[in-house]
Order: structure tokens, then C-alpha cells, then sequence
């Protein structure tokens, strides 16, 4: 997908990060750190417990994405790297769900509706989607 797209925004609302320069805001690696270093400290018993069950911590997710409501899309780095599962996280860790799908199958879903979201709002697959590329600071459309 990142090949494909490179790091940007669907539906001006579901952010993919890459593993590019340090210093962008949509770095992989960067916005792993300050999610574990967030998730690390909290007492979240039913989100380490879904992660548990794959054999792996908070402190092993990876950040792939984030929405504009400050969802949190993480991968759970079991296995082969091109089946993690996938961990969508609600703002203040209201909610969470565990996709077993790669992560561009997982887009897809959530674009075409096929993939439930609860907390995601409706409006974000209301219309066609649209990918606009990140491109320093500002973001530019991708047809």
C-alpha cells in the first residue's frame, strides 16, 4: 500500500504513516515510540489482554496509521510481516478492535464499508474514496 500511495490521508480522515525520514510527521517509527511510550503507562487490562493472545505487549506494536479523531492503527508483530494483524485503538482507549487482515485489506474494508468500525464515524465512507499523498506540509491529492 505505502509502495503504492506513500504515506497520506483517506477520506480526510484515516492517516498511513511510512518508515521515511524521522523528522515528517507520518514516520512509522516515530509515532510507534510515543504510542508505546502512552500505552506502556496505562492500565488498559482488555487491550493487553487481545494483544496477550497473540503473544505479544503493548510495548511490541507498531503504528500505522491514525485517524483525525486520534484513533490509533497499530500492527501486532506476529509471524510472517505481511499477515500482522491489525489493532485499531479508540482515543483515549475507549474502545479497540483486532483485525486478523493485512493492513491494506483492512483500508479497503473500512473504505467499502465491508469492515465495521463502531467508533469510526459514518461520514468516512460516505462518499468515493479519496487518497491525498503527504508531501511535506501539506498533503496533495492522489487519484
Amino acid at each position: 500500500m505505502i509502495e503504492i500511495y506513500g504515506p497520506g490521508c483517506f477520506n480526510d480522515f484515516l492517516w498511513v504513516y511510512e518508515n521515511s525520514r524521522p523528522d515528517i510527521w507520518p514516520n512509522i517509527g516515530a509515532r510507534s515510540r510515543e504510542s508505546v511510550e502512552i500505552l506502556s503507562g496505562k492500565p488498559i487490562p482488555d487491550i493487553r489482554s487481545a494483544v496477550g493472545r497473540f503473544g505479544a505487549t503493548p510495548g511490541d506494536l507498531i503504528q500505522w496509521g491514525s485517524t483525525d479523531n486520534a484513533d490509533s492503527l497499530f500492527w501486532i508483530p506476529v509471524g510472517p510481516g505481511d499477515r500482522w494483524p491489525t489493532l485499531i485503538i479508540e482515543a483515549g482507549q475507549l474502545d479497540f478492535i483486532v483485525i486478523e487482515s493485512q493492513s491494506p485489506a483492512v483500508v479497503l474494508g473500512l473504505l467499502e464499508g465491508t469492515l465495521n468500525c463502531r467508533f469510526f464515524p459514518p461520514e468516512f465512507r460516505d462518499s468515493d474514496p479519496l487518497f491525498e499523498r503527504w508531501s511535506g506540509d501539506q498533503v496533495g491529492e492522489v487519484s
